[in-house]
Formats: structure tokens, sequence, C-alpha cells
């Protein structure tokens, strides 16, 4: 009897154990969105931006292979130069999706494979370093870092290094509203003193001021705004004959032929303003007037040499005519709006991106993609629905449309 007992209690006991382990199994098929249970399964990628050191920000992804064929994916935005994680997200997605997905970072910024202990070291180092000056990581860091699981951090050899040129280096977010960038100029003066770091306000090539910044306290830059620019001859004008103007500027777009007489007209009341001369020019342009689009043109760059727009005006026909040697002479051998107005410190949107097209255009054109790819990246953070941002992206990366919003909506916003 006792014997026979025994080997009851002996089976009771391995059914259960084998139910334990079907039951977990069941479980493990689903993991209902918990990073923590993905983090029990294999490793799939493990990618860092090549440049990420150089351009201070970018997507750092891990994934793991779940049992139903899905990938459990923690994406982290990491700005290596002050703030740290940005964003974060973990999803579970279709092998497909994750394709897209990795291909539309790449297409922005080549990326390679990182042992796992330095991709956690990388991320986890990048959070303590802003901490130390005041910055919490993104509210979902949390739930996307516990895909990290047992990786072990310690056994990366790599050392890196944050900030740049020793010290803390912010440069505003195209989603950071002025109050946000104020409130982290506080912190950063706050915890380090004015003299403690450097900031940048949205300019295009951060290698070009890094000499700058390694010797002065903040980089003194100018500042891109829709306000029109300080000193100008629209600027001076009534505030109402300004919002006229900005309005008259849209139904040249869509009537041009007859903007024409009117145009003609504020010219005669206004002969100091050189934008009534570039609308008339792409009036001229829109209804393939040529002789008296390259008049007007001539014009406006005999009267109003230094007006920017005249030189983009020039500097497009000379794409039209294949001449693109010439684009440096015209501005200068200067492809900085800082460089080739030192006296500025103020220009509106519509000058930076419509200088930032030209530039990245010409680079391009050039083979030099690296410099075309900086001017796209400031154009993204000033307006990435501008027509002059999605005409560069189909330039510099031509993709089907099909790809569409769905895609994108996936990308942690900077």
């Amino acid at each position: 009897m006792a014997l026979d007992e025994k080997r009851r209690q002996k089976k009771l006991a391995k059914k259960a154990a084998e139910r334990k382990i079907k039951q977990a199994e069941r479980r493990s098929l689903f993991t209902g969105g918990s990073s923590a249970v993905a983090a029990q399964f294999p490793i799939g990628d493990c990618l860092i931006p090549i440049s990420l050191f150089q351009e201070g920000i970018g997507h750092v992804v891990l994934t793991r292979l779940l049992p139903n064929g899905k990938i459990a994916l923690a994406s982290f935005l990491v700005d290596t130069f002050c703030l740290g994680v940005k964003n974060a997200m973990y999803r579970e997605i279709s092998c497909e999706e994750y394709e897209f997905y990795r291909q539309e970072i790449e297409s922005r910024t080549p990326l390679e494979s990182a042992h796992p202990s330095c991709l956690r070291k990388l991320v986890e180092g990048a959070v303590r370093y802003a901490q130390d000056i005041g910055f919490s990581p993104h509210p979902d860091y949390a739930k996307a870092s516990r895909l990290f699981g047992d990786i072990d951090a310690t056994v990366c050899p790599v050392r890196y290094k944050f900030g740049k040129h020793g010290k803390p280096f912010y440069i505003n977010g195209p989603y950071e509203t002025p109050a946000q960038q104020r409130k982290i100029i506080d912190t950063l003066t706050r915890h380090l003193g004015p003299h403690g770091f450097t900031h940048m306000h949205l300019l295009g090539d951060l290698e070009e001021e890094s000499a700058e910044a390694a010797s002065s306290p903040h980089v003194i830059t100018y500042e891109i705004n829709d306000d029109p620019p300080e000193g100008s001859a629209f600027a001076k004008l009534p505030e109402s004959v300004q919002e006229e103007l900005g309005h008259f500027h849209k139904s040249v777009l869509t009537q041009p032929r007859e903007s024409i007489p009117h145009l003609l007209e504020l010219i005669e009341q206004y002969p100091d303003l050189p934008q009534n001369y570039n609308y008339l020019h792409i009036a001229y342009k829109l209804l393939r007037d040529k002789e008296n689009a390259e008049r007007v043109l001539q014009e406006t760059l005999e009267r109003f040499p230094d007006y920017l727009f005249g030189r983009i005006a020039q500097a497009n026909d000379c794409f039209n005519r294949g001449e693109i040697d010439r684009i440096p002479e015209i501005f200068e051998g200067k492809f900085d709006l800082g460089m080739l107005y030192p006296n500025r410190k103020q220009f509106h949107i519509s000058e930076m991106l419509n200088f930032s097209f030209v530039m990245a255009r010409y680079f391009h054109a050039k083979g030099n993609k690296d410099q075309a790819e900086r001017y796209y990246t400031v154009m993204k953070q000033l307006d990435p629905d501008h027509k002059t941002t999605r005409v560069i992206e189909q330039i510099l990366h031509p993709k089907p449309k099909k790809m569409g919003a769905w895609l994108r909506s996936l990308l942690p916003k900077r």
C-alpha cells in the first residue's frame, strides 16, 4: 500500500509539473504586451546609428523573437549630447512591419549591429548622464527598457562619452515649444551654471561650429521663426499691410495672371520692397512667360543684390539650365546663412527652408550625400511637411508612396 501511494504521488507530481510547463508554454505564446515577459525570448537585432556620436541623436533598436512569430521591439531615441532618452516605445509587431520600420530608420541614418551588452550600456549611460544634469528619460522608457532582461551591460568593453567637447550640448528639437526650450536651458543653468554647457538653436551643420563651441560658453547663432526679419523693408511696413501682402502671396500661386496688375501697382507704391518683385517673378514663371520672368529676375538682382530670394531664384534657374557650378558664385562660396549674412541674427523659416532646398539639391548633384543630408535634416526639423522638404526627401530617399503614414507613426517623434 505504501509503495502504491508513493507511485501515485510521484505520478501526480509529474503530471502537475507537465501541466505547469504547458501552461507556461501557452502563456509564452502571447506576452500580453509585457516587455518583461518578452525579455525571456532570444535576442534578434541590436542596432545603433553609425553616426550617433557625431550627430548626437538617433534611434537605438533592440528586438527579441517571440514564439508566435512576432517581433518584440524596443526603440530608444537617444540624445548623446544632452537629454538622454528623449523618446522610447515598446511594440509587438509582425516581421513585415518590423522590416519596414527598420528600413525607414535606415533611410535616415545607417545602422550597425552592436553587442547586446553594449547597446544596454549605451542607453543606460545616456540616461544616467542626463539624470545627473536634471533630465529624466521619456515616460515609456521604463516599459521599453524591460526588454533588456538579463543582458549584462558590465561585460561591454566600450567606453561611451556623452556631451560634446566635455560639456552637455543642447540642440532644440522641432516639437519643443519655446517654453519647453527655455525650461531646458533653465535646468542646465541651474545644474551647471551659465558656462557649464553649450546650446544651439536649429542650426544646420554641427561640425562647422565645433571649434567655436569648444571655446565659448554658448554657441551664438541665428534664430529661425515666423516673424519678418528685424530691420527689413517688410518689417517696417504697417502690420495691416504686412497681412495684406501675406495673403496676396497665396493668390499669386493660385491666380498668377490676375495678380500681375496688382503686383505692378504694389511695386510702384512700395519700390523698396523686394518681395513684390519676387512675387511678380513667380507669377511669370507659373505662366511660363520666360522672357518676362528673366527680365524681372534681372531687375530684382540689380536693385536688391543681397536679397536672399533673388539669389535662390537665380540658383533655381541655374539648376534648370544645368549650370550647377554657378551656385557657389551666387552665394559667394558661403553655404550657411549666418556666413552669408553675418550681421543678421534672425531669419524667417521660409528663408531657411528655401536656402536649404537649394543647398541640398546642389550637394546631391555634386555627389556629396553627407552634406545634402545635413541640409535635409534641418528642413525636417523646421517643417517636415513643407513642399520643399518633401521634394528633397524624394530626391535623397526615393521610395514607394504606399509605405504610408501608418509606418511613420511607429517612429517616436524627436
